[in-house]
C-alpha cells in the first residue's frame, strides 16, 4: 500500500526551507497538485503544529504532518518532501526535521494502514538513516517499495 500512495510523482528533494510551515506547503504541493486535498488542507496540518505542538514529530529528522479528513482531504494520498538541510519543528533547535510525510487520509481506517505501514519501515533505525541520507526519488522510491531491503 505505501509504495501505490507514495510514488514518485508525489516525492520531492529540496535543499533547504526557510522554516517549517514552508516545509509542509512544500511536502503537501503534490497532494494538492494530484487533487487528493484542497488548499485548505495544508493550512489546517500548520494550525495543528501551532495548536497541539509538535506530535507530527514521529522520530529523528522525521516529521508527518496531517490533520482531520474533514479539513480538506478529498481523496487518501501521502507525499513526502526531504530536505538537505533540516528546518526545526516550531522553531526548536532539539526537533531538526529533514523529511516530512504528508498524509491525506479521507477516513480513520486509511489514516491507520498507512501509518502502520510507515511506522513499520522506519521503526527500524538503518530504513531511517538510508531515507534521510536519499539524495535521489528513485534512491527513496526504491526504499518505500522494498520495504527497506535495498
Amino acid at each position: 500500500m505505501l509504495e501505490e500512495l507514495l510514488t514518485a510523482d508525489y516525492i520531492r528533494i529540496k535543499s533547504r526551507a526557510k522554516n517549517w510551515e514552508e516545509a509542509i506547503q512544500w511536502a503537501a504541493e503534490p497532494l494538492l497538485n494530484g487533487h487528493k486535498i484542497e488548499a485548505r488542507y495544508i493550512e489546517a496540518m500548520i494550525d495543528k503544529v501551532k495548536e497541539f505542538g509538535p506530535f507530527i514529530n514521529i522520530g529523528d529528522h522525521l516529521a508527518l504532518p496531517h490533520a482531520r479528513p474533514e479539513d480538506g482531504v478529498l481523496e487518501k494520498g501521502l507525499s513526502l518532501l526531504k530536505l538537505e538541510q533540516p528546518v526545526d519543528l516550531l522553531d526548536d533547535p532539539k526537533r531538526p526535521i529533514s523529511v516530512f510525510i504528508c498524509l491525506a487520509a479521507s477516513d480513520d481506517r486509511a489514516h491507520l494502514e498507512a501509518l502502520k505501514e510507515l511506522t513499520r519501515l522506519l521503526s527500524q533505525k538503518e530504513n531511517l538513516q538510508k531515507l534521510i541520507q536519499a539524495s535521489t526519488v528513485e534512491a527513496i522510491s526504491s526504499l518505500l517499495a522494498g520495504g527497506g531491503k535495498q
